[in-house]
């Protein structure tokens, strides 16, 4: 019983944090927090699975892409 709280605790802060993150984040600022998360997600998925996750158009997410990659450089 301990271990089904447990679970059900860190999935519901989870949930938390994505729900504030989505409200309180910029998109930039969440592909950011995405990639820290899972640094090789981009080459596992497909790109318009990603801009589903972060609630952003295909477009959107490779405007953000593109700012990302050439800022780096």
């Amino acid at each position: 019983m301990d271990l089904r709280c447990l679970i059900a605790e860190h999935l519901l802060s989870q949930a938390r944090a994505r729900y504030t993150d989505l409200h309180r984040a910029t998109p930039l600022e969440r592909y950011e927090l995405l990639l820290r998360r899972c640094p090789g997600i981009a080459r596992h998925l497909p790109l318009n699975a990603i801009a589903s996750f972060l609630c952003v158009t295909p477009q959107q997410l490779s405007r953000i892409r593109k700012a990302v990659t050439f800022s780096e450089k």
